[in-house]
């Protein structure tokens, strides 16, 4: 199984941002973060476990920022600590499974953005219909 970690650098460590399961949409969007200079530095780390030998290995596909080009040398991945196998054999870690669609920040906020949106607009055809019968009843 392959799956793409964007991590940020910031306040002198590296943190898992968001993950993917699409390399070219990891890609963009640390490019987008890293053009937003939100963060000192921003990375892009693929990981392949692979269930024959329950093993992981991690390596980096994008670095971008205004750290130094050592950044990644002197602030190197952590060492693996997760137990082999997927998220359902190791009992159901937090967070979905490996390769399971994991839910980015802005889904979530465009989700509520919908929602947003749907009471204006089912508030205003309430009014609308209210000014329109009440001058029958005045």
């Amino acid at each position: 199984m392959r799956a793409f970690e964007i991590h940020t650098f910031t306040g002198g460590k590296w943190k898992i941002d968001s993950v993917f399961d699409d390399r070219e949409l990891a890609v963009f969007e640390a490019q987008r973060i890293d053009e937003s200079s939100r963060y000192a530095g921003v990375r892009v780390v693929e990981e392949n476990f692979d269930e024959d030998t329950q093993k992981t290995t991690a390596r980096t596909i994008f670095r971008g920022g205004r750290v130094e080009n050592d950044a990644n040398r002197r602030h190197p991945l952590p060492p693996q600590k997760r137990a082999p196998g997927t998220a359902a054999q190791r009992g159901g870690a937090a967070g979905p499974a490996r390769g399971a669609k994991r839910v980015r920040k802005s889904e979530k906020s465009n989700t509520a953005l919908v929602i947003m949106l749907t009471v204006i607009l089912v508030g205003g055809l309430a009014a609308l219909t209210a000014l329109h019968f009440l001058p029958r009843f005045v």
